[in-house]
């Protein structure tokens, strides 16, 4: 394709002038910056071992986590590089290649959730994980499928044939986000380098339209006049709140939902354009969060403006030690602070 050159240009300049350190290498055909997964070396800032290939399709490979893809949207966030046009020259510098090796699911390919074995000893691990954080005594099969919770790793990937690596799936417990189109991990043995490894389901030219926003299964009725929308961070923040404030499994009117890095409007917005247009908002946050920011996200939103917010923060938050900041705990560790916006 004639005009990757300027494509690749464009990446070379904008991933330059904003990661530091950046290198190019001699023959200008890649880049190598520190990875934002593993974070390379600890003890030396210069060390960049995150190369990226230079022309489509924008393969990405760490040598050191061996983390590997294809150069997209989510990645140059991660990277912290914030420009739609590059991602629309991405997308379209890509359209012209065929058989980049990338390996494309189809989230209808996704077999039922509850893999073969969930009493695995991965699945044992994992459970005892979860039961032991909100000291609950969940069965496996209720927190496969309630959670959408991915107990045996790769049990779950050879069902499915999903191929990943540059994570220790054998100890760590996924979620499946709303839109089946990725996998969020976390480590559970306390010892790998990252906490967090997001399996992406969907082709590349599908991931626009994705988010790894989560929910927990319940029944809506979209005929409700009002429903209750609560609002967490990450996952494990919404399943607290879900074990404090939830006991009825026949409510059919408040949903829970973890924005996993989409920002809380987002989600808000997609409720939004499924039709909820009453909705009664609570937002459980880190208790170090400035109230400030959730007043910047009401006046800045045409919807929000004229409704009325909760925010709920945890009141047993201890900033000495950062115990309890969040509602990814037991519910005795759990005591609802809440402020109107």
């Amino acid at each position: 394709m004639d005009d990757s050159k300027n494509y690749i240009q464009d990446i070379r300049s904008i991933l330059l002038k904003n990661i530091k350190p950046s290198y190019e290498t001699t023959n200008h055909k890649e880049i190598h910056v520190r990875c934002p997964y593993c974070g390379d070396s600890k003890h030396d800032k210069s060390k960049a071992r995150f190369y990226i290939e230079m022309r489509p399709p924008f393969r990405f490979h760490c040598f050191k986590c061996e983390t590997s893809g294809v150069l997209n949207q989510q990645v140059l966030r991660d990277l912290g590089v914030y420009d739609n046009d590059l991602t629309i020259d991405l997308a379209e510098a890509n359209k012209f290649v065929k058989g980049n090796g990338v390996q494309k699911i189809s989230t209808k390919s996704l077999k039922h959730l509850i893999h073969e074995n969930p009493y695995s000893e991965i699945a044992k691990r994992s459970l005892n994980y979860f039961n032991s954080r909100f000291h609950s005594n969940f069965d496996p099969l209720y927190v496969q499928k309630k959670f959408r919770c991915v107990l045996d790793a790769p049990a779950f990937f050879a069902l499915n044939h999903i191929y990943a690596k540059g994570f220790d799936f054998n100890n760590a417990i996924g979620f499946i986000s709303s839109d089946k189109s990725h996998i969020i991990f976390r480590d559970t043995s306390g010892i790998q380098q990252r906490r967090y490894c997001n399996v992406c389901l969907v082709d590349e030219d599908q991931l626009d339209i994705c988010s790894k926003m989560y929910n927990i299964s319940g029944g809506i009725d979209v005929m409700q006049e009002n429903v209750d929308l609560i609002l967490a961070e990450g996952i494990f923040d919404i399943i607290g709140v879900y074990n404090y404030l939830h006991h009825d499994e026949n409510d059919n009117r408040t949903i829970f939902a973890a924005c996993c890095g989409k920002g809380y409007n987002a989600v808000i917005q997609h409720y939004l354009r499924l039709g909820f247009l009453d909705m009664n908002i609570m937002i459980f946050s880190d208790s170090d969060v400035d109230i400030q920011f959730f007043r910047d996200l009401k006046n800045n939103s045409i919807y929000l403006k004229n409704s009325r917010i909760t925010v709920v923060k945890n009141a047993l938050y201890d900033p000495a030690t950062k115990a309890n900041k969040d509602f990814g705990v037991p519910e005795d560790s759990i005591k609802l602070n809440k402020i109107i916006i």
